[in-house]
């Protein structure tokens, strides 16, 4: 079956090229906007290198890697314990990738991660009650984990040429933290991308207008906004933010 899977897709690409079309797979419909503009920066900027915060069970590489072709090292950071396992097995496949299993903070030390029923919800942060709806979704703490916290500034110390690295941070309302230990790091990258929420999901997690200003305290400015998910009434909660350095006007 797999072969035969095969054999229609490059058919079906053959058929689509000939009409000046591209044939989609369904599967990758839904992120296909969002690897199309990150290639599209991706060659602007010269990235070389990419610093994966928050990598829960390597989503974010795997779109880099399959959707957008990028083949340059990729440094994962992801402190649940047996995510960071699991991401340590995979890597063992792909030379460039490099996973650390611990997060990333304002401050070294150790921290209690909320490890949620649905992984991707894992935070430092507790679910706000206010946002229980949330819940059936798999944001709802099943158990905690004691984890290692590093700054950005330090973990990424032996990473060469910040001016060609891409900063991606999903850390579920705990981004700012990461920025607050990762200064250094963010006035050399030339883009990030950060999670921000028209929700406040998790007790204490800044609000959308605060995340976009505090990295564009440090010279970002919106370059892309892609929906993440919605609420049952089909509003916004969350986006991907792609932030790319502003540009200097000649005088």
């Amino acid at each position: 079956m797999t072969k035969i899977n095969a054999m229609l897709s490059r058919a079906a690409n053959s058929l689509a090229g000939l009409a000046g079309l591209e044939a989609v797979a369904q599967w990758r419909l839904r992120r296909l906007a969002h690897a199309r503009r990150l290639q599209a920066l991706f060659e602007h900027f010269g990235i070389r290198s990419v610093i994966d915060v928050g990598a829960n069970a390597g989503q974010f590489r795997d779109q880099v890697r399959n959707e957008v072709g990028f083949a340059g090292p990729i440094h994962s950071f992801e402190p649940d314990p047996a995510l960071a396992a699991a991401l340590a097995r995979r890597a063992a496949a792909d030379p460039a990738w490099t996973v650390y299993p611990c997060a990333l903070g304002a401050a070294a030390g150790t921290m209690v991660l909320n490890v949620m029923e649905n992984s991707e919800y894992n935070s430092f942060r507790a679910p706000d009650a206010r946002e229980a709806g949330h819940a059936a979704n798999g944001n709802r703490v099943v158990r905690t984990a004691e984890v290692e916290v590093r700054t950005l500034d330090v973990a990424a110390v032996g990473i060469p040429d910040l001016s060609h690295a891409f900063l991606k941070i999903d850390t579920q309302g705990f981004d700012l933290e990461v920025l607050k230990g990762g200064n250094a790091v963010a006035r050399q990258v030339p883009m990030v991308q950060t999670e921000v929420s028209l929700r406040k999901l998790y007790s204490g997690s800044p609000s959308m207008q605060d995340s976009i200003a505090a990295f564009g305290g440090l010279g970002f400015a919106v370059a892309d906004l892609l929906l993440i998910s919605t609420d049952n009434g089909h509003r916004a909660v969350e986006f991907d933010c792609i932030m790319v350095r502003e540009a200097r006007e000649a005088p």
